[in-house]
């Protein structure tokens, strides 16, 4: 699997791309500013694209202009912030993740592991109340919390110590855990942190 970072930005592009490297499960990682030179890679289906938008315009509107000039690859929007409207265009057009860029690494690593692995995410939506129809083709959902609650699991910590991190019930994180075993079709915890410490999908539609 290759990871490839785009972004014209080369102090952001330069970190992600060593953060990537340590952390994923990849074999190679690149990094171009232009997605004419990924076209020129010849994008797979089972490379995950980072798409970091030029800093100034709209991140919607350049999605939307530029999606297209993709024909493979799992894409992954890099956004300053959340926003409904990027969510739902990036979604549209077939992204797997709108990734702010304020969130923590720890965080955004635990969403890369889950978009390795098939899976999206769009913190957004649940947030807002504005979930959309399910897109054909793409894996399991999680919401932001449920996403906390994967990289604590990551971690090797109890459902007690989950609950006193997050500061919500012991009942409220194993609802959370069976959640995250039903969207990746893990059998347990062990099963869910080793898919996606692997980059492995099998199971997982």
């Amino acid at each position: 699997m290759r990871v490839v970072v785009v972004s014209k930005q080369p102090l952001w592009r330069d970190a992600l791309c060593a953060l990537v490297a340590a952390q994923l499960p990849t074999d190679t990682v690149l990094a171009v500013e232009d997605i004419a030179e990924v076209n020129a890679l010849v994008p797979r289906d089972d490379d995950l694209i980072l798409l970091d938008p030029p800093a100034e315009g709209d991140p919607g509107d350049w999605v939307e202009r530029n999606a297209d000039r993709l024909a493979a690859g799992r894409l992954a929007l890099l956004a300053p912030h959340k926003n409904i409207r990027w969510a739902r265009i990036a979604y549209a057009h077939g992204f797997r993740a709108l990734l702010p860029k304020d969130m923590a690494a720890d965080m955004m690593l635990a969403v890369l592991r889950l978009v390795i692995v098939g899976g999206e995410y769009f913190p957004c939506f649940e947030e807002l109340g504005a979930i959309p129809d399910p897109v054909p083709g793409h894996g399991p959902r999680l919401s932001p919390r449920q996403l906390e609650v994967l990289r604590e699991l990551e971690r090797g910590r109890t459902n007690k110590e989950i609950a006193q991190q997050l500061g919500i019930a012991i009942a409220t994180v194993k609802l959370h855990v069976q959640a995250i075993l039903s969207a990746t079709g893990a059998r347990n915890r062990t099963e869910v942190v080793s898919r996606l410490a692997s980059g492995n999908s099998n199971g997982i539609s």
